[in-house]
């Protein structure tokens, strides 16, 4: 499996520009997709501001401090967390597991001063893009708090994900004109972008971006507020260059920061680093495991040395089409990865596909499981670089690090879900909201009702004990009462085995097929999972075909 990585953004002497007419389709549409942001934002300013308003002079023991902390994440899904940080910048309140609130008494990543809200052009502002201690990346929107009599006390902070808060209206910018957005602030660093590892890199002072060249794309778009380029763009592994035809405009916030967002359409593939008579799956998923097992042996007969040499040599043995060996340690870093072996060496725990999936999370956790299927979308470099169903096959070599190797599921295409999948974040964190305020069993009594309010158009909520015990399956109510361990789809996945883990450590993102008993077969889904309470799990789930 392997990501696009830039290696540099340069014009080239035989790039001839596009129409004046093309250039104006494109900044059309722009600026459909640029207020949407601007949207999104203003209001996460407004709810972050509302809610510290509303805890000025609030004791942080109250009560009422978590209940307003899981409001804001609730009404927010592109957040990670929110928290309140005092003077000291010492966070007090944390939204989140046990091990989260491990957090309480630290430092923030971000170091705030009452002078650089008073220096700022609103009452809140957002950060510079920030990568935490626990590996989370994204920005900081931050608003005051102070007492009754004036007195500053700290901040409410909401920790964004960038690539949630722009997925959705990139989906539907691709599905309407086939075009992409990145997008940086004004010093370079890349606030978004499709693929999620490089957000946090900077265009300006980067070795991957500052080949030299006539010209420096990225220079000239933090330079100019506006306008439009073609150039060849060059990245490493898949792709050698491709043609790109670019336009670009600026959004400003309330507190005077401004991003730039870049549209650009699709690249003109001069050269795919891969055997083009498999671009279409010629395996079966049968195939797909014995050609890991067939891998596993050899790295049990062999060194880990000799191993890995093998499954990063990509005229070796284990390169078959598309089928090619991964490899990763227990923690994330990446040992072998033939098509994109400058990854080598890079830990990749915190990596996303793009609808946020971490796919590498979900390969160690099938792994911790002695090994198996586990789904992700990946870039198809065959077609045009593509999101596609990528269906893997992972095994353990042994409690230190695992291989792998997948298919791209041909026959299979998913709609666009980033405001679906935002809407079903939001409906099982205000399960976790509710919680708090009512009973279980009056919970799991909306939950079981399809006409109560909490029930949304297009998701399929459930509940679960950490035993495996269905309390709320809206699915299949038939179901409630039993025990889910048991259940497999049709590749062996059990939903179950897979959830429980992902809602202990905090909860998140997962694909997999499971029984539809109105259309009588699996049907593929993507499932977000959250801890409630300390005995359960709550969920739902999208049908993505």
């Amino acid at each position: 499996m392997a990501f696009i990585i830039v290696a540099g953004i340069v014009t080239h002497p035989d790039v001839v520009s596009v129409s004046d007419e093309k250039y104006a389709g494109m900044h059309g549409a722009l600026d459909e997709f640029t207020p949407t942001i601007e949207e999104d934002m203003n209001e996460i300013f407004s709810l972050t501001e509302a809610t510290a308003r509303n805890l000025s002079g609030v004791s942080m023991g109250d009560s009422s401090v978590e209940l307003a902390l899981l409001q804001l994440r609730r009404d927010i899904p592109a957040s990670y967390d929110t928290y309140i940080v005092d003077t000291n910048n010492t966070i007090q309140a944390i939204t989140g597991t046990s091990e989260e609130q491990k957090s309480v008494g630290t430092q923030s990543c971000a170091n705030i001063t009452e002078e650089d809200l008073k220096s700022s052009k609103n009452t809140s502002i957002v950060t510079s893009f920030y990568t935490c201690n626990d590996g989370k990346k994204g920005i900081i929107v931050i608003a005051p708090i102070y007492e009754a009599n004036g007195t500053y006390t700290g901040t409410i902070r909401v920790s964004l994900d960038t690539a949630y808060l722009f997925s959705g209206a990139v989906d539907q910018l691709r599905s309407d004109y086939g075009y992409t957005i990145w997008s940086i602030q004004q010093d370079g660093c890349l606030i978004y972008y499709e693929d999620t590892e490089l957000l946090g890199k900077n265009t300006l002072n980067n070795e991957i971006y500052t080949e030299e060249s006539s010209f420096n794309v990225a220079q000239l778009v933090t330079e100019k507020p506006e306008g439009n380029i073609s150039y060849v763009f060059y990245n490493v592994g898949w792709v050698e260059k491709g043609l790109i035809n670019a336009v670009w405009d600026t959004i400003s916030f309330p507190d005077g920061t401004e991003w730039r967002i870049v549209l650009t359409d699709d690249i003109s593939i001069n050269n795919i680093d891969i055997d083009n008579e498999h671009s279409s799956s010629q395996f079966t998923t049968s195939e797909l495991r014995t050609f890991v097992e067939k891998a596993y042996v050899y790295a049990q007969t062999h060194t880990k040395e000799e191993a890995l040499k093998a499954f990063n040599d990509r005229n070796g043995e284990f390169i078959n089409g598309e089928l090619y060996i991964f490899a990763y340690d227990i923690n994330g870093t990446t040992l072998a990865l033939p098509y994109q072996t400058q990854l080598v060496g890079i830990n990749r725990l915190q990596a996303e596909d793009i609808t946020g999936v971490k796919f590498v999370q979900r390969e160690i956790a099938r792994t911790e499981q002695g090994g198996g299927y586990v789904y992700c979308q990946y870039p198809n470099p065959a077609k045009g670089f593509a999101r596609e169903l990528k269906f893997a096959y992972v095994m353990p070599i042994n409690n230190n690090w695992f291989i792998g190797a997948g298919l791209y599921m041909d026959n299979t295409s998913f709609e666009p879900c980033g405001d679906m999948r935002n809407k079903m974040i939001s409906q099982v964190r205000n399960f976790q909201y509710l919680s708090k305020i009512m009973p279980e069993d009056e919970l799991i009594s909306m939950l079981n009702n399809p006409n109560s309010s909490i029930q949304v158009d297009g998701l399929y909520p459930f509940a679960s004990t950490y035993s495996g015990t269905i309390l709320s399956y809206v699915m299949d109510p038939s179901v409630i009462g039993n025990n889910h361990l048991g259940y497999v789809n049709s590749y062996g996945m059990s939903i179950g085995r897979e959830a429980i883990p992902l809602a202990q450590s905090g909860g998140g993102l997962i694909y997999s097929l499971v029984w539809d008993p109105e259309l009588e077969r699996d049907v593929y889904v993507l499932i977000y999972v959250e801890p409630v309470t300390e005995d359960t799990y709550y969920g739902s789930m999208i049908i993505l075909e």
